[in-house]
Order: C-alpha cells, then structure tokens, then sequence
C-alpha cells in the first residue's frame, strides 16, 4: 500500500513539473509551485499579462477521469487558499484571477482547461 502512494506521488510531481514546462513555454510566469496556506494547497500560481491563474493539476489515466477528480467542494477549497495566499501579496491581490485546470495522462498527454471554475460569491475578501 505504501509503495502504490509513493508512485502516485511521483506521478503527481512529475505532472506538476510536467505542466511548469508546458505553462512556460505558453508564455506564463510561475510566481508559486506546492504553495501550501490554512485552507489547503495551491499546486501552481502563475501569471499571464496582468492576470493570476491558478492552476490545479491532475494525473490521472484518462483525460476525462481528471475533469471529474475536482469537485466543487476542492474548487472552493482552492479558491480560499488563493484569497490567503494573495492576500499576503497585495500587489496581485486585486489582479483578475482565472481557475484552470491542467491534466495528465500518460507519459506526454495533457490537457489545460482554461477557465475551468468561476466562484459563484466572494470568498475571503473584507
């Protein structure tokens, strides 16, 4: 059982250094990889122009089995640890933000959804 959690955490990291490589050859700036807050993980804080995209990454077997592995519940968890993590950075605080998502599957497969969660109400802002 231990051994088959240490592969998948390989494969995890490798699917996030996986998604670095391929965000900045699209032309982001990683400004954060792993950032951990009070809510929970952001796996990859990057920038495009003048707006802050989180990006959750996924490795899973097929493409479609990683849209599903992100329920709302892990979205609204992911946009709480956003607010704090920026909050401690003021100048990007009030920068638009976009939620993607960014799958792996297989060795070289991805798929990068942009735009993949929008929150429905303000989430920590005073």
């Amino acid at each position: 059982m231990a051994r088959n959690r240490q592969r998948a955490e390989a494969a995890g990291r490798f699917a996030e250094w996986f998604a670095i490589l391929i965000l900045f050859l699209k032309g982001y700036r990683i400004l954060a990889h792993r950032q951990r807050t009070g809510s929970g993980e952001l796996d990859i804080v990057a920038m495009k122009a003048d707006l802050v995209v989180i990006i959750e990454v996924k490795q899973r077997k097929t493409i479609e089995h990683g849209r599903e592995a992100v329920s709302d519940q892990s979205w609204n968890r992911i946009g709480r640890a956003a607010d704090l993590w920026l909050g401690k950075r003021g100048d990007l605080y009030n920068n638009d933000r976009r939620y993607d998502l960014f799958v792996v599957s297989g060795p070289l497969t991805h798929c990068h959804i942009l735009d993949a969660w929008r929150p429905d109400y303000p989430l920590t802002r005073s």
